[in-house]
């Protein structure tokens, strides 16, 4: 399936759009189309610097990156002793802007309107490659290919023995202006699971949940059980309300028989290319019926519209939660589990014993567009240069991603690497301690491809249980993940008009349908709004580019 996908996008132009944000005057226009001209000649020149030795820069230099970053994270990135060590090596000092995550996606748009720019933005973010393209149109972030091509030894490596993720990265324009993600461990093909409050389900006897319906008892003797002694009843269902994305809710809509994609809310099924626009379907309406009755009783967290993954966690490894949608363990109880342990369960079962769930992206592991380079920088050839080192698909990509050798990941004796499930101290590793020494993927990109997660031995019992979960059972009714697709130039911004209004009101309305129900009335007129909103078109334009994509 990867290779026939791969083989469609190498024939298929990518094509893309103008955004919002600040028009350019001519004078403005001419002026950056003079900068980006001078750039790229720049960019032909070779560097000051060998690639792949050291340092970088012979005299110091101070590199400004905007990046995202999560309340999990303990120290700033600055603060980090592997980066610091690497920047005397290279003799080139970074200065971090750190955003929390939450209002990133807003923060970089209005960075990049104002023309008051960073020297680069940093991983832990998708961005919207339709910005970076408008942009780099307008000369204010700049082409990488000839820097790779002079500067990195890594990213030009990978970039030449992986020719997908060349075409992949590449614009309409035939320049590359961001690089991406590359994460192709299989554990984390799937992103969100079902998690179940362990310690719970033993003290009311009860055996692990196979249907949705079954969960459902689980979850009403929890809210009416005090069973951590606090002298009230306890939380059902609890997850977090994501950014940017629609609600964590869409997930279990799958049990429903509609699969909601993240970027696109199109529905897609196993053996067919034709989408539907999910929320508009009849599976969305009896699973958002569904909810609403476990609402009523009180079997789902009321703020699971609004809480965020620092209070999500503070709930759950503390009173305890019944059950969530999470990425895994450490997200609920940072590996503590002296108090509530939880576990993976496998799929369940719907009401009609639908089995539907999401699969990240087109080809899983690859997240496009996380680090891309400004006009306002002055040493472009010494950044790539000095992100590239953390590229390499062996130790370097792992001290980034987890941090020094022996903290949370080690060699084992048979020469494969594995995460370790406690830290030297004998603490159980969680997000804060690990970004204590890493970054945990922010700021600089990291690239681990098949062949090196094949060298892991997985031995924590949580990751086997993942893995064992997502094998056994979620793969198996995961539809293929639909692509962020870019549109030509005279469609695009009708797309994205059409886009921005509708998604945020269908997001509302799936909270309204769950909190206050779902009739006959109030659906006719939700339909008629998206009718007003254009989903007609927004679908039919997304199936006329998949469709290009696909080779249709």
């Amino acid at each position: 399936m990867k290779k026939r996908i791969i083989s469609v996008l190498l024939s298929c132009a990518l094509i893309t759009t103008m955004l919002w944000g600040c028009g350019s005057s001519g004078q403005d226009t001419q002026e950056t189309g003079k900068a980006k001209a001078a750039q790229e000649e720049e960019a032909a020149a070779e560097p000051g610097f060998v690639p792949g030795e050291f340092p970088i820069s012979q005299e110091p230099i101070t590199i400004k990156i905007m990046v995202p970053i999560t309340a999990s994270h303990s120290k700033s990135l600055g603060e980090l002793d592997f980066l610091k060590e690497y920047e005397e090596k290279t003799n080139v000092h970074i200065e971090w802007e750190e955003v929390s995550s939450e209002a990133y996606a807003e923060k970089y748009k209005l960075t990049l309107a104002s023309g008051d720019l960073p020297d680069a933005f940093g991983s832990g973010f998708s961005y919207d490659p339709s910005i970076i393209y408008k942009y780099a149109k307008e000369g204010l972030i700049v082409p990488l290919d000839d820097y790779i091509e002079s500067s990195t030894v890594n990213i030009k490596k990978w970039m030449d023995g992986y020719d997908e993720f060349r075409k992949l990265s590449t614009y309409p324009d035939g320049h590359i202006y961001a690089l991406p993600s590359i994460d192709e461990n299989k554990n984390i093909r799937i992103d969100r699971l079902l998690f179940i409050n362990k310690t719970f389900l033993d003290k009311l006897g009860m055996d692990m949940p196979a249907t949705l319906d079954e969960l459902g008892d689980y979850l009403r003797k929890v809210t009416t059980t005090d069973l951590n002694g606090d002298g009230k009843p306890e939380y059902g269902m609890s997850f977090e309300a994501v950014q940017d994305q629609p609600s964590i809710y869409t997930f279990l809509f799958g049990l429903f028989g509609v699969s909601w994609d993240t970027k696109s809310y199109m529905h897609s099924q196993e053996g067919t290319n034709q989408l539907q626009f999910a929320p508009a379907m009849e599976e969305t309406r009896a699973a958002l019926e569904y909810f609403h009755e476990w609402y009523k009783e009180g079997l789902l967290d009321p703020e699971n519209f609004t809480q965020n993954s620092t209070q999500l966690k503070a709930k759950a490894k503390t009173e305890g939660i019944g059950a969530s949608v999470a990425f895994w363990y450490l997200s609920l109880n940072d590996g503590d589990e002296s108090v509530n342990e939880y576990r993976v369960m496998n799929m369940l079962e719907g009401p009609n014993k639908n089995q539907v769930w999401r699969r990240n992206g087109l080809i899983p592991g690859y997240s496009a567009n996380q680090f891309f380079i400004t006009s306002a920088n002055e040493h472009p050839e010494e950044t790539l240069a000095f992100i590239d080192y953390w590229m390499d698909n062996s130790d370097n990509a792992l001290i980034n991603r987890f941090g020094p050798q022996g903290y949370s990941w080690d060699y084992l004796d048979n020469g494969k690497w594995t995460e370790l499930a406690n830290i030297p101290s004998g603490e159980p590793r969680t997000m804060e301690n690990s970004t204590l020494y890493a970054t945990w993927g922010h700021g600089i990109p990291y690239w681990c491809f098949a062949d090196f997660w094949a060298e892991k031995e997985i031995t924590a019992d949580s990751a086997l249980e993942r893995q064992e979960a997502i094998n056994g059972s979620y793969i198996n009714v995961a539809p293929p993940g639909l692509p962020d697709l870019v549109y030509e130039e005279n469609e695009n911004r009708e797309a994205l008009n059409i886009k921005t209004d509708l998604f945020k009101y269908v997001d509302s309305q799936i909270a309204q349908f769950i909190t206050n129900g779902v009739t006959d009335d109030n659906w006719n007129e939700y339909l008629n709004k998206l009718d007003n909103l254009q989903a007609d078109r927004w679908a039919e334009l997304y199936q006329k580019y998949y469709d290009i994509m696909m080779g249709e």
